[in-house]
């Protein structure tokens, strides 16, 4: 019989099958030692074939697992291992510096190069074309129904260089605007920034940040005394030569002095070629030199502004003035050179080289009499009072050892031969034919 009763959770227990687990547990408490002899034979027959199968004879894959592929599989050829590469050979530093110094200043030497060609380009091409038009205005003007004589000829040509003269002005203009649209092209987010025509401010309440100083009138007719001073030395040599019977001949300054009677000339002169001028040799060139040192760009700028000219004469003062105009660009901004820069040919070599000309020979001579005396005169007390300060400046300012050999580059050595080239002819000639 059977007797089942309700758990507590309502599960019914049958009690014939808890007998049934009692009888089991009974008799494996009674044998434990037959219960423990026959699990360790089973275990040594479970073991036995795996015992016989591992490790396999040689040659032979692993079962069970391989007997699904029963091909074999050859081991992985093994090579030795690729020659590691040899290391490169250490940079020097200073020899990494230098390269990078050399490539910068070519890089900008060709900048300046393509600007010259431009500029020189511009003004020939507007040149023939102005020539062209003038030329078939004037013939047009003629009766040429019989042929010309040579009398004809010669009052044509005349009155062609007669023009030519008229419109320098205009074709100056035309070349330097087209030079510096290549130039703004070439160099516009430096250009169009405040800091390129002000100058970097730097932090004021940071005293060790980099600042211009800030220019007073003082400092200014300072400069305008070293201007006036380097003119009245090179007025002085020119004097010195023409007494031993050389006199020094600027083509430059004759045909300025033959043309600058238009309005365009003079702006030319006076405004537009002094702006774009600074732009580019001050503001593009001098700053981009800066970070190999002050010294350098500044007399590096200076020489290539006076090879530009293409005259050996103007050149020298060129130079002198290039010293002036880059260390105010570099110490105050690119505003203030421009503004002395103008002064010096606007108000210097314009207004009042006119007006001493106004009274012929004995006003020019005048002229130029006082203006050496003052020049040389203002000259020596600027350096007697500020010479250690400039002696000072080149000191702390001054280049590393080999900095100079930078001009060695490929390109700055095209400029500088070209230039020097074309001045020593132009020279050559004036001073021939004079």
């Amino acid at each position: 019989m059977i007797i089942c009763w309700y758990t507590p959770v309502g599960k019914v227990i049958d009690h014939s099958v808890i007998a049934v687990s009692l009888e089991r547990m009974s008799n494996t408490t009674s044998q434990p030692e037959s219960h423990d002899g026959d699990a360790q034979q089973q275990s040594q027959q479970n073991q036995q074939p795996y015992a016989q199968q591992y490790p396999p004879p040689q040659g032979q894959p692993y079962p069970p697992y391989m007997q699904q592929y029963p091909q074999q599989y050859q081991q992985y050829p093994q090579s030795p291992y690729p020659a590691q590469p040899q290391p490169y050979p250490p940079i020097n530093p200073e020899q990494a510096r230098r390269r990078a110094q050399r490539k910068t200043v070519g890089r900008l030497a060709g900048l300046i190069l393509a600007y010259q060609a431009i500029f020189t380009g511009a003004s020939l091409v507007a040149g023939l074309i102005m020539g062209v038009i003038a030329t078939i205005q004037r013939v047009a003007g003629e009766n040429l129904s019989q042929t010309p004589s040579p009398e004809t000829f010669r009052r044509i040509e005349q009155d062609l260089a007669q023009t030519s003269l008229q419109w320098v002005g205009v074709m100056s203009i035309i070349s330097v605007v087209v030079g510096f649209l290549f130039i703004l092209l070439m160099r516009h987010r430096s250009i169009l920034t405040r800091a390129f025509w002000l100058g970097d401010a730097g932090n004021p309440s940071n005293s060790a940040a980099p600042q211009h100083a800030r220019m007073r009138p003082a400092w200014f007719a300072v400069f305008v005394a070293l201007i006036i001073g380097i003119q009245g030395v090179l007025q002085l040599i020119q004097i010195a030569f023409a007494a031993l019977g050389v006199p020094l001949v600027s083509p430059t300054s004759d045909s300025i002095d033959e043309a600058a009677i238009t309005v365009s000339m003079w702006l030319y002169i006076g405004l537009i070629g002094p702006i774009v001028e600074e732009v580019v040799f001050r503001g593009v060139l001098m700053r981009e030199l800066k970070p190999i040192g002050k010294n350098f760009a500044i007399i590096t700028s200076s020489f290539m502004f006076a090879l530009f000219h293409d005259d050996v004469v103007q050149g020298v003062f060129a130079f002198g003035c290039g010293l002036v105009f880059a260390f105010v660009a570099m110490e105050y901004s690119l505003i203030w050179s421009i503004a002395l820069h103008i002064f010096n040919n606007a108000i210097l070599g314009g207004v009042l080289s006119e007006f001493a000309a106004s009274f012929g020979d004995a006003g020019n001579l005048v002229y130029g009499v006082t203006l050496m005396i003052v020049g040389i005169v203002g000259l020596i007390v600027v350096l007697v009072k500020y010479g250690w300060g400039l002696r000072e400046y080149a000191r702390v300012n001054r280049s590393a050892p080999g900095t100079y050999w930078n001009w060695t580059s490929g390109l700055f050595l095209t400029f500088a031969i070209l230039n020097g080239m074309a001045a020593l002819g132009s020279f050559t000639i004036a001073m021939t034919t004079a």
